[in-house]
């Protein structure tokens, strides 16, 4: 596997991190969220994959470890590519120096995800009005996400002006605030899966992308 690569875009607190899975964690992730997987339309179909305490009877341990891993090694990178004023003065970007100090490790409560087939987009939209860092981890095809472009109908709390593209392959991993920063879905890159994704995925999806949140 190559080695992971990390790009933050300053403006918006986002955290590209390249190769975030090895291809055994990304067939892990997907044998785990596959039996939910649906696509009944040309729009993404949006399903639930783990929620709650440890011990709740919708939480699934092994996404949920998976999702602190993530959050802990995207802390890891972001502490090892940037200085600490930089860090402290994007709140993002603090959470994850919180991680890496072990002031506030990661603790995954949310874990869910859209099936994208063929062709899907996602438009240009932002979360919620408040914070809500997620962290995104898709396997199958590629796509380009764009973050930071101006919604029609712009939340107090929106972060927008230049758009930036980020073309994100299988096993890469997102790290941003859902809830202030607006993002898309803008292109589904056709035969660009890995092979294990192409050997058996579910019926009509070219991407799954998975959503790890601390809390909603």
């Amino acid at each position: 596997m190559s080695e992971m690569e990390v790009t933050v875009i300053k403006e918006y607190g986002v955290v590209h991190l390249r190769n975030a899975l090895t291809p055994a964690e990304q067939k892990t992730m997907f044998d785990e969220v596959k039996p939910k997987v649906r696509c009944v339309s040309k729009n993404p179909g949006i399903f639930h994959a783990s929620s709650g305490e440890p011990g709740s009877p919708h939480r699934n341990a092994t996404l949920t470890a998976l999702g602190d891993a993530l959050f802990s090694r995207c802390a890891e990178a972001v502490t090892a590519e940037l200085s600490a004023e930089e860090i402290a003065a994007e709140p993002s970007l603090k959470r994850l120096g919180d991680a890496a100090s072990g002031a506030n490790p990661p603790s995954v409560r949310e874990v869910t995800g859209a099936a994208y087939p063929k062709g899907a987009t996602m438009a240009n939209h932002s979360d919620l009005d408040r914070p809500l860092y997620t962290m995104s981890v898709a396997v199958g095809d590629a796509c380009e996400f764009t973050v930071g472009k101006r919604t029609t109908r712009p939340k107090p709390n929106e972060r927008s002006g230049r758009p930036v593209t980020i073309q994100m392959m299988s096993g890469d991993a997102v790290y941003f605030d859902g809830g202030g920063v607006p993002h898309e879905v803008a292109r589904i890159i056709p035969d660009t899966a890995p092979a294990y994704f192409k050997r058996n995925p579910p019926a009509g999806v070219a991407r799954v992308s998975v959503l790890f949140r601390e809390a909603c």
